[in-house]
């Protein structure tokens, strides 16, 4: 083989043409999103670039590991064959004998790359055809079955086939000119198909096509290939790595805190309005559908699939990126005129509503569970683009589900979603002897933890008695705590799940405010909810404390001896993980330590637990919602714990607590199954000390 480098250069030019002709239409969308920094942390991006995008660890998730395994050949294929491809190119300009540095197949390190080779030159096939074998004969359904994908495994296969050709040839040919030539062990797959040609009994003619065909076939299909990736869901080739290093970092359950003062929209109302990682999203999703496969509203028949939503944008973005221009003007400065630009050539659709891109129904459908994104091996970022959706619904267009307008009423007048008067907030603790912060404060006393009661354990009577089990666990520990009475108010969590940022931000800085002026340093939540706000969330106002569930006390007072777990609570309990403990902040093995901890209490799992626990259905403000769709998210749920044949679904969780106990009462389980918080059970096995008052919690 000679060198070709005016073909080469004329082939490198054309496909290089090509490409940026093509990025030049897909380009400005990026652009003309909305700002988002994405720089900050390099070295924890670093680290999950390399865990997560190199070292594909998402890819072998329970459940899709055997598709895990076939995506984990392929690209480790891609990585390694790719500096084989360089080198073919590189002949092209230098000759059969040119190389990459280090890789002569003559030194060690070049000769161990190319052992390496051979074996993804299998594998890579061996990928590919368990994919061929899911679209053809399983026929998945979380796969889109469009022609693409067999373009591409097609595609992939026949690098590797030219791959082989070019090297088998290469060799049959040198051996054809010198028989003492030893085939060289290391390329142990070219070498044995190299030996076959040589016994077809070839003339050199012949052997030069094979060659020739493998190596401008390898070259340009690798060419081609580049420039098909980015007109569908494979562009995430070319994007799914800078997608994986500008992801969310945690805590992944902060929303982004709006201007409320200075801003003339909020929320997002068409695709630029969306951040430019939300956008670059929608190219990089592959449409393998895990988001899918146990997102509760999809498969209870919900109008939500966020693996359509990212089609739907992209299609959009796709369509608007011809029109576009490469720069977009700033927003003037103070001062300089504003002047409203010339009507720009494109037109971009509203996201949610009568003819958008997106249904109406879709958007409130979401529980924001988080399970699509935990699930996403390219972090692709659901829940902040949908809950940005609802914001502009609620806040510029005032068109929300009417359900919520009644909450919304009682947060803004009581404090809280229940609209019950706040002066009652504190109600179950008379005649307890709690402490209250104000009474302490009078007295010139200081405490260490504030217990953060929360609605639902101030308001709501089965959650009271999960409150009143607490205090008899706090008490017995000897913690030193105190309450904020009537002084307490809503996180306002569920009002900002369900985009009432402005609402949401009056409590929480209502809160901040009586933080600040006791000094809280330590905070106790018994709601999931309530923890991710205080400790995520309340950040944006300039708050800073120690916030632990009680899931992680009761655990921490029975590892230190605190607490003596003695009275047996005999039977088997399986655990329900709340997604804003378990899934957004990683609080999994200390509630089941816990549940652990009890005499004669025999734990058994869901299918779906821990990171891929499986919703209650109350998220994302859903729990004041109507579920009028399909089949009810926690009557699933429940379904699933009745078939573990345990007598109690434990939870940590208020919201958890009403759907379990309602989703058994609906399902006609009464008396095969019970609700209960895990603060109850460990109250139920308390050895109490003499001053400890005997009153059952449960």
């Amino acid at each position: 083989m000679t060198s070709h480098p005016i073909w080469m250069s004329l082939l490198l030019f054309a496909n290089a043409a090509f490409f940026a002709w093509t990025m030049r239409r897909r380009i400005p969308p990026l652009l003309a999103g909305r700002k988002d920094v994405r720089w900050d942390r390099l070295g924890e991006r670093l680290t999950v670039l390399f865990e997560y995008g190199f070292g594909q660890r998402r890819f072998g998730m329970r459940g899709e590991r055997d598709s895990g395994l076939a995506h984990i050949l392929v690209f480790s294929a891609f990585l390694v064959v790719s500096l084989r491809s360089l080198t073919l190119i590189g002949m092209g300009f230098g000759g059969p004998n040119f190389h990459l540095p280090f890789l002569s197949e003559q030194a060690p390190l070049g000769m161990a790359y190319y052992v390496l080779q051979q074996l993804v030159l299998i594998t890579a096939v061996i990928g590919c055809g368990i994919f061929l074998w899911f679209r053809w004969f399983q026929k998945k359904e979380r796969l889109t079955m469009h022609a693409e994908g067999w373009v591409i495994l097609l595609t992939i296969i026949s690098l590797m086939v030219t791959d082989v050709m070019f090297g088998s040839g290469s060799l049959a040919l040198e051996h054809l000119h010198n028989h003492a030539m030893v085939w060289p062990g290391f390329l142990w797959v070219e070498s044995p198909v190299g030996r076959w040609l040589g016994t077809l009994g070839l003339h050199a003619t012949a052997l030069k096509v094979i060659l020739y065909v493998g190596f401008w076939g390898h070259v340009a299909t690798v060419l081609a290939f580049g420039n098909f990736l980015p007109y569908g869901k494979h562009f995430h080739i070319i994007t799914g790595l800078p997608t994986v290093f500008f992801q969310r970092l945690p805590p992944v359950g902060v929303l982004t805190k709006l201007d409320l003062e200075s801003s003339e929209q909020f929320g997002a109302v068409e695709v630029f309005d969306l951040s430019w990682k939300e956008l670059m999203d929608t190219y990089s999703c592959t449409e393998c559908g895990r988001c899918q496969l146990h997102c509760p509203t999809y498969i209870t028949g919900k109008p939500l699939s966020h693996k359509e939503v990212n089609r739907a944008i992209r299609h959009h973005i796709q369509e608007l990126g011809p029109k576009m221009p490469m720069a977009f003007p700033k927003k003037p400065a103070e001062g300089e005129s504003s002047e409203a630009p010339a009507t720009p050539a494109y037109e971009p659709l509203a996201l949610a509503g009568e003819g958008a891109i997106l249904p109406d129904a879709t958007i409130w459908a979401c529980t924001t569970c988080g399970w699509c994104e935990t699930a996403c091996p390219l972090f692709i970022e659901n829940v902040p683009r949908i809950v940005d959706m609802r914001r502009n619904k609620v806040l510029m267009e005032s068109s929300f589900p009417e359900e919520a307008q009644r909450v919304f009423n009682g947060m803004e007048q009581q404090s809280n979603p229940w609209g019950v008067g706040s002066n009652k907030r504190g109600d179950w603790a008379e005649g307890l002897d709690v402490p209250i912060a104000a009474n302490l404060a009078e007295a010139g006393k200081k405490f260490e933890y504030l217990f953060f009661v929360g609605c639902a354990g101030s308001f709501d009577d089965r959650q009271k008695k999960v409150t009143l089990a607490l205090v008899k666990i706090l008490k017995e520990a000897k913690v030193d705590f105190a309450i904020l009475g009537t002084e307490e108010s809503c996180t306002g969590d569920s009002a900002r799940r369900l985009g009432n940022e402005y609402l949401y931000q009056t409590l929480a800085q209502t809160n901040v405010e009586t933080f600040n002026k006791y000094e809280v340093k330590k905070i106790i939540t018994q709601c999931p909810h309530c923890f991710n706000a205080l400790a995520n969330e309340y950040e944006q106002f300039g708050f800073q404390a120690e916030v632990v569930h009680h899931a992680q006390l009761i655990e921490e007072l029975i590892r230190e001896g605190r607490l003596k777990l003695t009275k047996p609570v005999a039977g088997e309990v399986t655990f329900h993980d709340s997604c804003y403990l378990g899934r957004y902040n990683g609080i999994i093995q200390e509630p089941r330590k816990v549940l652990k901890s009890v005499p004669q209490l025999k734990l058994v799992e869901m299918p779906r637990h821990g990171l891929q626990g499986f919703c209650c259905g109350a998220g994302g403000g859903r729990m004041w919602l109507e579920e009028k769709i399909g089949q009810r998210i926690n009557q699933n749920r429940v379904d699933e714990a009745a078939a573990t044949g345990a007598k109690t679904v434990a939870t940590s969780c208020p919201f958890c607590l009403t759907m379990i106990k309602d989703g058994i009462a609906e399902t006609g389980r009464d008396d095969q199954l019970a609700a209960r918080d895990i603060a109850e059970i460990v109250a139920e096995s308390l050895e109490l000390t003499a001053t400890q008052p005997q009153e059952s919690a449960a």
